[in-house]
């Protein structure tokens, strides 16, 4: 779609249950990226801390607690369990909810289904005093879900950060020869292939280039992670954020910007930090009928075990 526009991609998305957001290199969106980590470990600890206590009381139910005192248990777990629920669920539920706005599944439908109906059928066992409440197996799954999806947003952070870092050490400009023997700054966003820079001893390269005058050594280990200068003269490859170690170069500029080595490196890298593996799409495409199937074969059972007498 050439004539896309950013609005209608994101719309796009919105119908199928999911958020876009363009991709930058702001501070924003790094600050972004590490709120949503940061929420996620709140709701990991909150979960945690939940399900270790209703843990706690539910011993004494397993024990053989009965009448009053299992009540008593009942009520302490509900006290605790639905609102850390409603707090460490909202992941779950609002991907689940905008799924199902747009007539979608994923598989946050069936965990949120799940989760509200465990914790329904709990909260009904304890109110006509009941001997089974399940508030324990609610938080417990939340909490486990989400230690996955803090440590899968920990590694997307991690790998982001590596983009940067690795964005960073590109030039942020270089002295371009304007007539024979004057020059002015350019900065790398500026910089067209043909333009011949010069390189000083110590300076990143900002482009990628040949050598069009001069021999240096040059500090490849950015890109190969080879430690040992290499030696460049007349017509030898150079690339952007690579390290001019020994004598100045003159470098005709070949690709610049977007079009770099390290450039093409850091869209890969990003690439795979936002990718999935393509088992995780299997499972996605999956959950499109998963989710239906059980949700009727659950009903199903349900019903059939009600019509049966069951109590």
């Amino acid at each position: 779609m050439p004539d896309a526009q950013v609005p209608d991609l994101v719309g796009a998305f919105a119908t199928l249950g999911f958020d876009a957001h363009p991709i930058g290199k702001g501070p924003e969106d790094v600050d972004a990226d590490a709120a949503n980590s940061r929420a996620l470990l709140r709701a990991v600890a909150v979960s945690g801390f939940a399900m270790m206590n209703i843990m706690l009381l539910s011993v004494s139910v397993w024990s053989g607690a009965t009448g009053t005192t299992r009540d008593l248990f009942h009520w302490l777990s509900a006290l605790i369990a639905l609102p850390t629920i409603a707090y460490a669920g909202r992941p779950f539920f609002r991907s689940a909810w905008g799924a199902l706005r747009h007539r979608q599944t994923n598989m946050d439908v069936p965990i949120s289904i799940g989760v509200l109906l465990v914790s329904t059928i709990s909260l009904y066992e304890t109110l006509t005093h009941g001997a089974h409440a399940y508030f324990d197996g609610a938080v417990m799954l939340l909490f486990f879900l989400l230690c996955g999806r803090w440590l899968d947003s920990v590694m997307r952070d991690r790998a982001r950060g590596g983009v940067s870092a690795l964005l960073r050490n590109m030039g942020t400009g270089a002295m371009v020869f304007r007539h024979e023997r004057s020059t002015h700054w350019v900065d790398a966003t500026a910089l067209e292939p043909g333009m011949v820079m010069l390189i000083a001893a110590g300076e990143r390269l900002a482009a990628d280039g040949v050598v069009a005058g001069g021999s240096s050594s040059i500090d490849l280990s950015l890109l190969t992670g080879e430690s040992a200068p290499q030696a460049v003269r007349l017509g030898d490859p150079v690339h952007a954020g690579t390290l001019n170690i020994d004598a100045p170069l003159k470098v005709r500029v070949t690709a610049a910007g977007a079009d770099t080595a390290i450039a093409d490196i850091a869209r890969l890298m990003g690439e795979a930090a936002q990718g999935k593996s393509r088992y995780v799409r299997i499972a996605d495409r999956a959950a499109r009928l998963y989710a239906p199937a059980v949700h009727c074969l659950a009903l199903m059972a349900f019903a059939g075990w009600m019509i049966a007498g069951a109590g």
